[in-house]
């Protein structure tokens, strides 16, 4: 179980990308880590990190999975945690400019599950567990494509119909339950399997201004739909 004396962080899709560079800066500031991917079998870079560090706790979870919600859950339900960040994410289309005939309806569906109900769900099972803290905050990671009012383009369902709910979460809860900062954080467009090789942001250069934000979040922000820069995002 997690040292009571240290904080405490859930990162979820923690096994690559902008997740692992999450648990790479959180560990580094000492934190009680609690990463979570679909397969820790198959997560060399955490069971690598996990050598070195003890403060790493490596889950399985499979967001959409209400069994693995359920039984994360049952594990942590008593302890204190600080800061739940929702990164698990799936992006169907990957780049791709379907129109709706070409749209696959269970595209939407798995990405509804995976980039909202997920969220949801981990927000509903540890609020609580938020409430204990002195400072608790939750990051959802939400994208420009997920803003109604910057949509221009007829393409990419799947993705930009599950950040927009997403988003709807975030301003819900943070309404609901103003003693969690609750934001939804767009990370820009970075160098990772989901961003592609033509992102212009490397993942440390993303991770620091994101987490330097986060580090300096107050009740004020809660609700709202910053970049890593604190730039207010349309909705």
């Amino acid at each position: 179980m997690p040292s009571p004396y240290k904080k405490t962080i859930i990162i979820t899709g923690a096994n690559r990308g902008i997740g692992l560079g999450f648990v790479k800066h959180y560990l580094g500031k000492n934190f009680n880590v609690i990463a979570t991917c679909r397969d820790p079998a198959k997560a060399n870079d955490l069971k690598e990190l996990s050598k070195e560090y003890q403060n790493l706790i490596i889950e399985k979870l499979d967001v959409s999975s209400p069994t693995n919600q359920e039984q994360l859950l049952q594990k942590y339900k008593s302890i204190v945690i600080d800061i739940l960040i929702n990164n698990a994410g799936v992006y169907p289309e990957h780049h791709q400019k379907f129109s709706i005939s070409e749209t696959d309806p269970n595209w939407v569906n798995n990405a509804f599950q995976i980039n909202c109900l997920g969220p949801f769900q981990l927000i509903h099972n540890f609020k609580d567990n938020l409430l204990k803290s002195t400072k608790p905050i939750v990051i959802n990671m939400g994208s420009q494509a997920g803003s109604i009012s910057q949509t221009q383009a007829g393409f990419g369902y799947a993705y930009r119909i599950s950040k927009a709910a997403l988003n709807m979460l975030t301003k819900t809860f943070a309404a609901e339950c103003p003693q969690i900062i609750t934001i939804s954080l767009r990370p820009g467009w970075v160098k990772t399997a989901m961003g592609g090789d033509n992102a212009n942001l490397e993942i440390s250069d993303s991770i620091q201004a994101m987490t330097n934000l986060i580090e300096n979040l107050s009740h004020k922000d809660s609700g709202k739909f910053l970049d890593a820069q604190r730039n207010q995002q349309p909705w």
